[in-house]
């Protein structure tokens, strides 16, 4: 088994047939058909199914491709690594934010990265942590950042608090709830749910109602989309809740204001997470840093306010 056949496999699978992967590759439909076939007959499994338009994977493949992959990201982890080391400043970093964190922190420090390298490549994701936590802990995936419970996280991973993280209950302009003095005032409230952060924090909201002895939030409308969200709050009677930085970083006053005399909701706060136990490259320990300053400027400038 060769590393070829890993590059091999993975430029059809990227590309979606035989004759693209080659072109990809710069190499003879042949060769690449030939490669791949000598890979299922050591394995003694089919990883293609061939069809008309092109090929999918198989069962086996897909496990297959997932576990060359993060093979294949440690090989080029490992030669950037010595070749960052040595002064080369080019390579390449992937990040994964969830929305509130690309916000917030991201632009900052995206900024400064590529003053400092402009040959690096950086590759970034908006996720929330659950659907990329296998790529996390595969290697294709450098760091992530977001809001997250540290208690929730499995040891695999590193996890270091950034900043803070607040939510604000929202409504529309001139909404008839807007004067509300508690949460007792938002009982008969029908509410949009955004799938903006960390899963398990979609339910504090209920939590802090049920401290009060009041019925859970009557949600009609589950979004995934903050600019759903926004739209349909700024055209209801509708309430959501909203992390609180958007209020400053967004001009969204125009479709959705926070209830003013309702405090804050606490949620889990902004962490950055890598895998435990491995060294980032330099480059991705740089960006990491970058990141770590843009959050304590963050917060710096919040308290200033």
């Amino acid at each position: 088994m060769k590393l070829t056949h890993f590059r091999d496999l993975i430029a059809v699978v990227q590309t979606g047939s035989l004759r693209a992967g080659s072109r990809l590759l710069g190499i003879a439909q042949p060769v690449i058909t030939r490669s791949i076939r000598e890979l299922e007959h050591e394995l003694g499994t089919a990883l293609l199914e061939r069809h008309s338009k092109g090929v999918a994977l198989t069962p086996a493949g897909e496990r297959f491709v997932r576990r060359i992959e993060a093979v294949q990201a440690e090989i080029r982890r490992a030669r950037e690594e010595v070749s960052q080391w040595s002064g080369d400043a080019s390579g390449e970093v992937s990040i994964a934010l969830s929305p509130i964190a690309c916000m917030t922190l991201m632009p900052s420090a995206i900024s400064a990265f590529n003053k400092r390298h402009p040959n690096a490549v950086v590759k970034i994701t908006q996720s929330l942590f659950p659907p990329i936590e296998s790529r996390l802990a595969d290697g294709l995936l450098d760091l992530w950042i977001g809001p997250i419970d540290k208690e929730s996280v499995s040891q695999r991973f590193s996890v270091e608090h950034l900043m803070s993280h607040n939510r604000r209950i929202a409504a529309r302009n001139n909404h008839p709830l807007h004067s509300a003095r508690n949460l007792t005032d938002l009982t008969d409230a029908k509410w949009v749910r955004p799938s903006l952060d960390q899963r398990s924090a979609e339910t504090d909201l209920e939590a802090e109602f049920e401290q009060f002895g009041i019925p859970a939030p009557n949600v009609i409308i589950h979004s995934h989309s903050m600019l759903v969200t926004i739209l349909t709050v700024a055209n209801t009677d509708l309430l959501t809740v909203l992390p609180e930085q958007m209020f400053r970083l967004m001009p969204i006053k125009q479709y959705c204001v926070p209830l003013e005399f309702i405090p804050a909701l606490p949620s889990p706060p902004i962490c950055m997470l890598h895998r435990q136990g491995l060294p980032l490259t330099p480059l991705a320990e740089n960006l990491g840093d970058l990141i770590r300053k843009a959050a304590y400027n963050y917060e710096l400038g919040v308290l200033r306010k």
